[in-house]
C-alpha cells in the first residue's frame, strides 16, 4: 500500500481553519435569529444545519491534514492561524467588530509559540525513532 507524501497536506489544514470560521459565522447568525414566524424558524434551522455541516467538513479536512503530516504541529499552526485571522476579518466585515492591538499581539504570540514548538530540535531518541521508521 502506498503511503501519501507527508508534504502537501497543509492546504487541508488551511481550508479546515476557514471552515471553522464559516461555521462560527453561521452559529453566530443562528443565535441572532429570533423566532417570530415559521420562516424565521426555518432560517434558524437552516443556519444550524449549515454550521454543523461546515464544522464536520472542517474536522474531516483537519484530520486528513494530520494523517498526511509527520507531526500534528504544522497542521495545527496552519489551521489555528487561518482561523484566528479569518475570524477577525469576518468579525470586522460582517459584524463591525474591532480588534485591539492587544488581541493582535496575543494572537501573534500564540502563533509564534506554536511555530517554536514545530521547529524545536529533535532529541536523540526522536531522531533514532524517525530513522527506524524510514
Amino acid at each position: 500500500m502506498n503511503t501519501p507524501p507527508t508534504h502537501g497536506r497543509i492546504h487541508l489544514a488551511i481550508v479546515a481553519g476557514v471552515c471553522a470560521t464559516i461555521g462560527s459565522l453561521f452559529g453566530k447568525l443562528c443565535s441572532g435569529v429570533e423566532i417570530t414566524s415559521t420562516v424565521l424558524l426555518l432560517l434558524k434551522f437552516a443556519l444550524l444545519v449549515a454550521m454543523m455541516t461546515i464544522n464536520t467538513a472542517g474536522c474531516t479536512l483537519f484530520v486528513k491534514s494530520l494523517q498526511g503530516s509527520g507531526s500534528s504541529l504544522p497542521a495545527t499552526v496552519a489551521s489555528s492561524a487561518t482561523n484566528y485571522f479569518c475570524s477577525a476579518l469576518i468579525g470586522f466585515l460582517v459584524f463591525g467588530e474591532s480588534t485591539s492591538l492587544l488581541w493582535w499581539i496575543g494572537t501573534t504570540l500564540v502563533l509564534c509559540g506554536l511555530l517554536l514548538i514545530c521547529y524545536a530540535p529533535l532529541t536523540k531518541i526522536e531522531r533514532a525513532t524517525k530513522l527506524k521508521q524510514r
